[in-house]
């Protein structure tokens, strides 16, 4: 990637495969080895426009059960308010 970091300003980037983690209306999908360019400073990470369409497209054809994820996991929730009593 060409340019500056519009985090920190950074002009370093590197090629890196990372973990997306996409929500949509209380619905979440975690895909791993995604593609970006990631601040060498920072960390901040940019991903292509195509990268980021393929997987909402596949996020909604796993919510509308056209297509299955290859695992499923089930993740506790709960307030902060109900931690901290």
């Amino acid at each position: 990637m060409s340019g500056k970091c519009s985090f920190c300003g950074n002009t370093d980037f590197r090629s890196a495969q990372v973990q997306y983690v996409d929500r949509r209306d209380g619905s979440m999908l975690i895909v791993n080895g995604v593609p970006c360019e990631e601040c060498t400073y920072c960390g901040e990470r940019y991903y292509e426009a195509v990268v980021l369409k393929k997987i909402e497209r596949e996020f909604e054809a796993i919510r509308s059960g056209k297509r299955r994820p290859r695992k499923e996991v089930t993740v506790p929730i709960d307030d902060y308010s109900r931690l901290v009593g």
